[in-house]
């Protein structure tokens, strides 16, 4: 029987090219993909965890540099923060960010209070709204001395 003109002729051993071979291709690159991200995603898992205590504690100087009733922008980022020392031994870290619009406050030593230049909000120095617009009070930051210097735990 001859063979049609117009029809490959096969050779031993060499499976001939077609939608069959590219499937296969193409189901195997899919699944080579789904394993690299579940290799990926177990070491990820497997892996340590990074230490970022060192970062979120802040250096704002040393206690013998503020008077009393004195405070202090310190400027972290975008997290901004005011030091003022109350007493010999209290100091509060308070966020520099009005919760209304977030402007940048600027602390009034005569008054002890955070003012917002913007529309005149006024936090006292527990955080707390004492007029204006903002919703909600500002945030507050653990604060501890050691060896004479102020870390702040954002």
């Amino acid at each position: 029987m001859p063979i049609p003109e117009d029809r490959p002729v096969p050779l031993p051993g060499v499976e001939p090219p077609g939608r069959r071979r590219f499937i296969t291709l193409l189901s195997q690159a899919f699944l080579g993909l789904w394993g690299l991200g579940a290799a990926a995603v177990v070491g990820a898992y497997l892996k340590a965890p990074e230490k970022r205590d060192a970062e979120r504690m802040v250096s704002a100087g040393l206690l013998d540099d503020y008077r009393v009733g004195e405070g202090r922008l310190v400027r972290h980022g975008v997290t901004p923060f005011y030091v003022v020392r109350l007493d010999a031994a209290r100091v509060v870290a308070l966020s520099a960010v009005c919760t209304h619009v977030r402007c940048i406050l600027g602390y009034d030593p005569a008054r002890r209070v955070l003012v917002c230049p913007c529309h005149e909000g006024r936090f006292d120095l527990s955080g707390n709204v004492l007029s204006g617009p903002p919703p909600r009070p500002i945030a507050s930051y653990p604060v501890s001395v050691r060896a004479g210097e102020i870390i702040v735990s954002l």
